[in-house]
């Protein structure tokens, strides 16, 4: 029997790409953060590719642990794989730089990165209202960005190519008010297939979200949050989830939208979804 093909969300914006015997891991984050702890490293001790989109902590600090603890291969940016190596001390032989624009081949996957746009940070002011407001774990979190993570690395989107020739996106956060029609164009252009488009919903980037799935006209578009806790630690109120997909299904109807929690997976042969519970529950 074939093995299954899947998508998996563990909660963040980590994801797995389960797909011809190989795992991709999209920014692994599994320790107990802003009240929420739902999966642990031996969950992601089996990644064959480990690609990291940018380096805030919450996509970031969990990276080089499970590198460590699997021997996967990290897909980045050169300035992500300089901080791996020099920080994190993992060999080169465990980091496949690229650029944007180019084409990483590994494990019988072609990789392409490119970039992508986000929403305006200033980490000097969240660091003065941290301090102002007495916001202890707001503190912690911009004092670590700041010193254990590459913050200011560029922000990047991953398109891979399976084995039989299908395609997953995935764009994160980049679905935001900062980025334009011409960039959208720009990337469908670049890669003008998309059969699973893995898209950050946050804040009220509703209509940025639509834009984004009518450009890139995928068959299905998996929606997860990447900081659910993070922006309730924030003190910052979202859209609810179901109106992103709402949204999507009204303008975009031909489009299939699934709606990801922790411990959704959905099958990548009939897009087919369920729930499985994860071993730890937010705290």
């Amino acid at each position: 029997m074939a093995e299954r093909n899947f998508v998996k969300y563990y909660g963040w914006s980590a994801i797995e790409l389960r797909a011809h015997g190989k795992s991709i891991f999209f920014d692994p984050f599994f320790r107990p953060y802003c009240g929420a702890h739902w999966f642990d490293l031996g969950d992601f001790a089996h990644a064959d590719l480990v690609c990291v989109t940018h380096g805030h902590e919450e996509h970031f600090l969990d990276v080089p642990q499970v590198l460590k603890e699997s021997g996967a291969r990290a897909i980045a940016t050169p300035s992500v794989c300089r901080f791996l190596a020099r920080r994190n001390k993992l060999p080169q032989a465990q980091l496949l730089p690229g650029e944007w624009g180019q084409t990483v081949r590994a494990d019988g996957f072609a990789i392409g990165l490119f970039p992508w746009k986000h929403r305006d940070i200033n980490l000097v002011k969240a660091m003065t209202k941290a301090v102002f407001h007495g916001n202890a774990t707001q503190l912690s979190w911009a004092w670590s960005s700041a010193t254990n993570a590459p913050f200011y690395s560029g922000y990047t989107g991953f398109h891979v190519t399976l084995p039989d020739g299908s395609t997953v996106l995935n764009y994160n956060e980049g679905f935001n008010s900062k980025t334009t029609d011409e960039d959208l164009a720009q990337l469908k252009r670049q890669h003008p297939r998309v059969d699973v488009l893995l898209a950050g919903m946050q804040l009220f980037f509703i209509e940025d979200v639509v834009r984004g799935v009518k450009a890139l006209a995928p068959k299905v578009v998996f929606l997860y949050p990447p900081h659910e806790k993070f922006h309730e630690m924030m003190e910052v109120k979202s859209a609810a989830w179901e109106d992103f997909a709402a949204a999507i299904r009204s303008e975009c109807p031909q489009v299939q939208v699934v709606l990801a929690y922790p411990g959704t997976v959905m099958d990548l042969g009939d897009f087919s979804s369920e729930l499985q519970a994860p071993r730890r529950l937010a705290a």
